[in-house]
């Protein structure tokens, strides 16, 4: 209950209280024997709720912890150690809870004279177990339906996404050994593209050396075979057009 609701609920008994005793003419102790037993049963409500609340909160926190474990999802002992520790703290807290106010509530009827105070009493022991057997009925009917459920529909839970992450690491394992392979054939290519180049340039140099030997050959046979000046510079002529050409 939150702290507005608490307030309200003070304040709406503190008017039904004036007006039962003003307005109604009932007699104080009454009035005050009734304010007494909202307060039991309001108290009750707060023994029934909040230590088993976290009781229950942890078991189930182990429950999911060994569940991830059996689907092979790593957990941290710690955790689970942790989760055990709460779950015996608030067990022992809500039971000394319920025999300290039953026993706090007898105290106080016994010195009032009033037995009504006794049946409150016994009812804060039985009500101990009332919560445990509520809840361990729920666990049972929430475990049912989960089970039913995955009976169903089968669960793709962190197993299968594992799964579905090792077959990805797997398939970019394998385009990275294609990448670095069709690299290295790159290289490869090139460095022969490269050679080739070289050599081709190298082989068209040397055509290149060998015309020019060959023309400056020629020139000089044509210059030992004739004296006819003419027709010797038009045929060295030609000559060098037909190098100028081929340079």
């Amino acid at each position: 209950m939150s702290r507005s609701g608490i307030v309200l609920l003070a304040i709406v008994s503190t008017i039904a209280g004036i007006v039962l005793v003003y307005v109604v003419d009932v007699p104080l102790p009454v009035v005050v024997s009734l304010g007494f037993g909202a307060l039991c049963l309001l108290w009750l409500i707060v023994l029934l709720t909040v230590p088993w609340n976290l009781y229950f909160q942890a078991h189930a926190l182990i429950h999911e912890i060994r569940v991830s474990r059996e689907r092979g999802v790593e957990v941290s002992p710690e955790r689970e150690a942790e989760a055990l520790r709460i779950a015996v703290r608030m067990r022992r807290a809500a039971v000394a809870a319920h025999l300290l106010s039953a026993a706090l509530l007898a105290t106080v009827t016994y010195f009032s004279g009033e037995t009504v105070g006794y049946y409150f009493a016994v009812f804060y022991l039985i009500a101990t177990f009332f919560r445990p057997a509520g809840a361990w009925f729920s666990h049972l009917r929430n475990r049912m339906t989960t089970m039913l459920e995955e009976v169903r529909y089968p669960r793709e839970d962190v197993v299968t996404l594992v799964e579905r992450v090792t077959a990805l690491e797997g398939r970019a394992e394998e385009s990275e050994a294609r990448a670095t392979e069709l690299a290295e054939r790159l290289d490869a290519l090139t460095s022969e593209t490269r050679a080739g180049f070289h050599a081709a340039t190298a082989r068209a140099d040397d055509l290149d050396r060998r015309l020019d030997a060959m023309g400056r050959k020629f020139e000089d046979s044509l210059s030992r075979l004739t004296d006819n000046q003419e027709v010797l510079s038009g045929i060295k002529a030609f000559l060098r057009l037909i190098r100028s050409e081929t340079g």
